[in-house]
């Protein structure tokens, strides 16, 4: 009659490791695809709207993104920004743990002016991060002293 050993957890040291290693890529998957999710679907970049008497400026935030993934269209009420992007990014946190984190898509952005502009005569510069549009007022606002009686 053979005799049944009983199995300790170390001798299913293997298979506890595998089925830990299947769970950590099972999770990473699913946190790639929420991500993904989050940015196709919910990123809008951050915008700011400034007017002097000449012109209206537009702020548009586009981190990661490089100028030559910009694509602007100015209308006389609107400005509409298109931008591609390709984030990577890598932590090594010593010899057992590096994560790749990988971020692309499109984000669009339409900004309605608060008054008619003169597009042909738009400047736009991206710094930092921040595209800078500034575009003059079709009707410029003078301003004048007027004297109290």
């Amino acid at each position: 009659m053979k005799r049944r050993r009983n199995r300790t957890i170390l001798d299913r040291k293997g298979f506890i490791e595998k089925m830990m290693a299947d769970t950590a890529k099972t999770i990473d998957s699913i946190s790639k695809d929420i991500n993904k999710s989050i940015v196709d679907y919910t990123f809008v970049p951050g915008k700011d709207i400034l007017e002097t008497d000449e012109s209206v400026i537009v702020h548009v935030d586009l981190p990661g993104v490089d100028k030559k993934d910009i694509d602007l269209d100015v209308t006389e009420t609107r400005v509409r920004v298109k931008a591609g992007f390709d984030i990577e990014q890598e932590i090594n946190r010593g010899s057992h743990l590096t994560l790749h984190d990988r971020k692309s898509g499109v984000v669009r952005r339409t900004v309605r002016l608060p008054k008619k502009v003169i597009p042909q005569e738009a400047e736009a510069k991206f710094e930092n991060g921040v595209l800078t549009v500034e575009i003059p007022k079709q009707e410029k606002t003078e301003s004048f002293k007027v004297k109290i009686k």
